[in-house]
């Protein structure tokens, strides 16, 4: 596992930690960025893999036509000092010529690359031009020996250099005999010149493809980023509950179409919530828990509720000498204050019916939230009077009705439109029980305030008679105006 040493300290590092550290780097990258990184990548990608190959190939070509050339030059050079040399060995036939002329021709030629030219003879003597290579240039007698072995053109390399040798022969009895080496010695980086000029340009194409396309991608991602962090604001403004905005497409491609659909579920969100406005709560609690499935008008589940009327007295005459829309304002200030008590108290709003109101308690201290709920109504309400009366303004009084008891919660209506709501004895009860309700006065069925420990004082009424009941109903009247409120 490799390390990595800071100071006097050394940490041992995990490639997967790093890969993952990297990957997790690059998933916190703005789009932009990582759509660069991305092109850059596949760009230097693809120029490696389809230029180096070619490359390569033109290497091995420029190299097969060097050494097809040098091979040319050193058998001619081979032959042009061949008769010099034996002449030097043996004395005989003079050829009327020097090495060193023929070498000095060769070194004035254009050939690409080559740097010098030398022969070595078998005794050892050396021969260099230009002149100025000589001092570099030395072969003991280990490296002579090796040199006049050789039996064919043979080319050596370095990092600086490629020296190809070719042995000068002559034959006897029918043997070839090296009598002599000739050697021409050409700069490496001359040869591969073209090599590294065409390396150079498309260096220079992918930098410029590269900086193009980063600059083209950074505009394009500019506008896609635009479009995502609109979206991703407008869903944002989804979640605080504002749904009074709409996206404009900036595009007709995907992310055009995403703020458009974005639209339309926003219209949609909308009009439910406004729908819903017109829905009691507690049908939308219904639908929420069975996940919106399908209802039937058979479904009904029997519970203890606490059903709750309330009706305004002698609206009729008040609505004579109102305007319909003054009537609408003046009744909707006073159910606001009622929803308001009635929903502190954990009670439902079933619906409203004209001037009236009906409400569900259905969990926990249902009848103890009723009755706390009715008196701070009728508290409110009085204050609420008193604030108006001083402004010349029209009051309503409120009667209350309250029972509890078994009762019925299921859809009633058609197949296309429903209500979820309670159906029993109970409500038809309390509906009478508001009926003969007057303004402040809140009536309970007695029966189930038996079972209750009530902390509120009441007062016996007569009993009623309702219909669809053989014998009268017991009710009683709750007494609150001795607290401080209605002092």
């Amino acid at each position: 596992m490799p390390h990595i040493k800071i100071g006097k300290y050394r940490f041992k590092i995990s490639t997967p930690r790093v890969i993952s550290l990297l990957i997790n780097a690059f998933k916190s990258l703005e789009i932009r960025l990582k759509l660069s990184i991305i092109f850059v990548a596949v760009v230097v990608t693809a120029i490696v893999f389809f230029s180096m190959p070619v490359l390569m190939q033109q290497e091995e070509v420029l190299q097969e036509k060097v050494e097809d050339s040098s091979r040319f030059i050193a058998m001619k050079l081979s032959q042009d000092v061949k008769n010099i040399l034996l002449y030097e060995l043996t004395g005989v036939d003079d050829p009327g010529g020097s090495v060193e002329e023929q070498l000095e021709l060769l070194s004035q030629s254009d050939v690409a690359g080559l740097e010098f030219a030398f022969t070595l003879n078998k005794k050892g003597k050396l021969i260099v031009k230009p002149d100025s290579f000589r001092a570099d240039l030395s072969f003991d007698s280990t490296r002579v020996q090796e040199l006049m072995g050789l039996g064919e053109f043979t080319a050596q390399t370095n990092d600086e250099v490629i020296a190809y040798y070719h042995p000068v022969q002559v034959k006897k009895n029918g043997e070839p005999i090296t009598i002599g080496v000739v050697g021409i010695v050409f700069s490496k980086s001359m040869i591969l010149k073209p090599i590294a000029a065409t390396k150079k340009l498309i260096f220079y194409t992918a930098f410029i493809v590269i900086l193009v396309a980063v600059m083209g991608i950074f505009f394009l991602s500019q506008i896609m980023v635009t479009q995502i962090t609109d979206i991703f604001k407008a869903v944002r403004h989804v979640r605080d509950g504002n749904l009074d905005f709409e996206l404009h497409p900036r595009s007709e491609d995907e992310l055009g179409q995403l703020a458009t659909e974005f639209n339309r579920m926003v219209k949609h969100l909308r009009e439910k919530l406004q729908m819903q406005k017109f829905v009691s709560s507690l049908t939308v609690q219904m639908i929420q828990e069975r996940g919106g499935s399908r209802m039937k008008l058979t479904e009904g589940e029997r519970h203890d509720v606490t059903i709750f009327f309330s009706d305004v007295r002698n609206f009729t005459m008040i609505a004579e000498r109102l305007e319909p829309e003054q009537i609408v304002n003046l009744i909707n200030v006073y159910f606001q204050l009622q929803t308001e008590v009635i929903e502190k108290y954990s009670g439902v709003v079933d619906k409203f019916m004209g001037d009236q109101i009906m409400a569900i308690f259905p969990t926990g201290m249902m009848l103890q939230s009723a009755l706390s709920a009715a008196i701070e109504i009728q508290k409110r309400v009085a204050v609420l009077n008193k604030e108006r009366a001083e402004k010349n303004e029209v009051t309503l009084d409120i009667g209350i009705g309250i029972n509890h008891g078994a009762a019925v919660l299921g859809n009633m209506g058609s197949r296309n439109r429903m209500d979820y709501t309670v159906i029993g004895d109970i409500v038809n009860v309390a509906s009478r029980l508001c009926s003969i309700a007057r303004a402040g006065q809140i009536i309970v069925e007695a029966t189930p305030l038996k079972s209750m420990n009530s902390r509120y004082r009441t007062t016996r009424l007569e009993p009623i008679i309702v219909k669809g009941r053989t014998t009268p109903v017991e009710i009683c009247q709750i007494e609150y105006r001795d607290t401080a409120a209605f002092a």
